[in-house]
């Protein structure tokens, strides 16, 4: 650890939660300290000023400002209403019931690729796992959101680290695992295109393991973890790191094909039933499927969905 240390320097993840990684990490979640709670960078100014740099470079897909509600869970995000631009968002935000979402910062600053490169570093080293190897995508994500308002329940196909770096938050994180909360239907629709799959289950919320975030405290959450947040009292700034594991983009093509299979009317295993029916599923959905996926986009196209729109757009000239 010394190593990166005298390369990247301070550490963001504290070195203590190293067990909790070794044990944890991309399987379960978990709880963590960190040091960016301070960090200039991601005082409210910068955010505004960052927000504005963005847009103007034409980010617009990765600067978003949603109305969000202070009610339930159970709404989504494509119910949300949603604005354009992040004029005077910050402002909105602070008497509001916004929730302003800033995308790949990594790719507009520097500074931020200076912080995401080294929270990379110190999940590998707490880890012990050759990280930037095993994941074929990542992004740091700023969110600024409203006091009270409430997070839609949803799952990402990334693994996420959460740093709260001002005011306050609970976190409910569920097991991935547990078909009580998250069935395979909602997985398979999830990996077909329908990112707004998961459905929240009222009866299942006391599964769920309550996170009160403050600043200089994160979580993990594996990859598929259903979770949903409500705000504090206070303007909430955090930090979102995610990554996509190349062992998951497999989990993927398997989950399509069984979309696709249950579809005609079939009962498909889920992965790792069978090594030799996920080779063959997995297979059937890469081909014409992007090679490398370099975001959830590319990852969501289904191979054979592909080429079918290739040959209808050729026959259609």
């Amino acid at each position: 650890m010394e190593a990166i240390r005298s390369q990247f320097g301070p550490e963001i993840i504290e070195a203590t939660s190293a067990a909790e990684f070794r044990k944890f990490f991309n399987s379960a979640h978990f709880e963590f300290r960190h040091r960016l709670a301070d960090h200039p960078l991601l005082a409210k100014a910068q955010l505004a000023e960052l927000a504005e740099r963005m847009t103007a470079s034409g980010a617009g897909r990765h600067v978003v400002d949603f109305s969000l509600t202070r009610g339930t869970p159970a709404r989504k995000f494509d119910q949300l209403a949603r604005r354009d631009g992040p004029q005077k968002a910050l402002s909105r935000i602070e008497a509001g019931s916004n929730w302003l979402k800033l995308s790949f910062v990594q790719d507009y600053d520097p500074r931020y690729r200076d912080i995401h490169d080294q929270i990379l570093e110190d999940a590998a080293a707490c880890s012990g796992l050759p990280l930037r190897r095993l994941i074929s995508w990542s992004s740091m994500t700023v969110l600024v959101s409203s006091p009270g308002i409430v997070t839609p329940y949803h799952i990402d196909h990334e693994s996420n680290l959460l740093f709260q770096i001002a005011g306050e938050k609970e976190v409910w994180l569920f097991d991935q695992g547990d078909s009580r909360t998250l069935r395979q239907e909602e997985i398979e629709k999830f990996y077909v295109g329908n990112i707004h799959a998961a459905d929240f289950k009222a009866a299942a919320q006391p599964l769920g393991t309550l996170y009160r975030l403050t600043p200089g405290f994160a979580v993990h959450n594996p990859p598929l973890g259903p979770h949903w947040v409500q705000n504090g009292k206070e303007v909430s700034v955090s930090v979102s790191l995610n990554f996509g594991l190349r062992s998951f983009e497999r989990q993927a093509r398997i989950h399509q094909m069984n979309y696709y299979l249950r579809q005609l009317g079939c009962r498909p295993a889920p992965p790792n039933n069978s090594q030799l029916r996920d080779r063959l599923k997995a297979g059937v959905m890469r081909v014409g499927a992007v090679a490398r996926p370099r975001d959830l986009d590319e990852l969501l196209q289904p191979g054979p969905r592909r080429l079918w729109r290739r040959l209808s757009g050729r026959v259609g000239r």
